[in-house]
């Protein structure tokens, strides 16, 4: 009767034996996919800081504009009003943008103290607000909340009472697309 429970001891033995490595094979997919996230996290961590970096450089060309506006801003009620805005692509490293590529928006340009204040509309939907400066007929805005990661900025030259024409370049992390603008004011 002795061959019999030594049967079941060997049986015991490897049966217990599956069971560590059924548990390292949960606990090694476990420490693949904490990895995993982990890598995920440092991902989101470096595009975050990237985010941040660009904050805080349209932060300090804004800061440099008012502070530079506040000094020697001029004002000119010419520049106040609706404006009609003409964009067309003349220059583009970015998919999806062609040269040629051409937009109409409706600006609204108004001064809060010695800043301007543009807020840009395509149709009735508010799509942008700049902040800037005017100085020696020289219109100079960037965008208030860059949301996209793209840097916006104009330089638009007053050519007469009713006509402005200037440029507009969005510069994004690996390509740029400069507008030329031709600015209409309407009554």
């Amino acid at each position: 009767m002795r061959p019999i429970p030594i049967i079941y001891l060997v049986l015991i033995f490897f049966l217990q034996s599956c069971g560590p490595n059924d548990r390292e094979k949960v606990l090694q997919k476990k420490q693949a996919e904490v990895s995993r996230k982990e890598q995920q996290l440092l991902s989101w961590e470096q595009r975050l800081k990237v985010r941040e970096q660009e904050l805080d450089l349209a932060m300090q060309l804004l800061d440099s504009t008012r502070k530079h506006t506040d000094s020697a801003g001029a004002i000119n009620p010419a520049v106040s009003g609706r404006w009609i805005v003409k964009m067309t692509c003349t220059e583009t490293t970015c998919e999806g943008s062609a040269l040629g590529d051409s937009k109409t928006e409706q600006w609204e340009i108004s001064y809060a103290q010695n800043n301007i204040v543009v807020r840009a509309y395509s149709g009735p939907v508010l799509v942008r607000t700049y902040v800037g400066a005017y100085k020696n007929n020289i219109l100079s805005i960037a965008d208030e909340k860059p949301n996209s990661g793209a840097r916006i900025r104009a330089i638009i030259n007053l050519v007469g009472d009713e006509k402005m024409e200037g440029n507009r370049e969005i510069a994004q992390k690996d390509c740029k697309i400069v507008y030329a603008l031709t600015l209409e004011k309407t009554r």
